[in-house]
């Protein structure tokens, strides 16, 4: 899907790049990707948006993470986006890797 020129013209992003779709969903870069980073560690607090069987992650919230991989369809709208601590980013990135692996080694053997 690719960019609606009128939807990108009224959010007035700073970087010539940044742009919106149709359904809302953005690709940000540079100062624009800054400024949603601000805005992602303003509603996390600084903490770290995972939360556990014993409640909310305590560590501090050291990277965003796109809830739906940017791989796959990149949306930078902060409501795609979670304030994660290093160990839970990293966790959660692992896990995706391993059930890519999965999924790509299940296609290669139904073809």
């Amino acid at each position: 899907m690719r960019a609606d020129r009128e939807k990108t013209i009224a959010q007035q992003y700073l970087d010539y790049r940044s742009f919106m779709r149709s359904d809302g969903s953005e690709v940000l870069y540079e100062e624009d990707w800054k400024a949603r980073v601000e805005e992602l560690r303003r509603r996390c607090g600084g903490r770290c948006e995972e939360e556990g069987k014993y409640g909310r992650c305590r560590n501090e919230a050291a990277d965003p993470h796109h809830v739906i991989r940017r791989s796959i369809r990149r949306d930078d709208r902060l409501e795609n986006l979670l304030g994660l601590c290093r160990m839970h980013h990293d966790l959660l990135d692992e896990r995706k890797i391993r059930s890519d692996k999965k999924e790509h080694h299940a296609a290669m053997h139904n073809r």
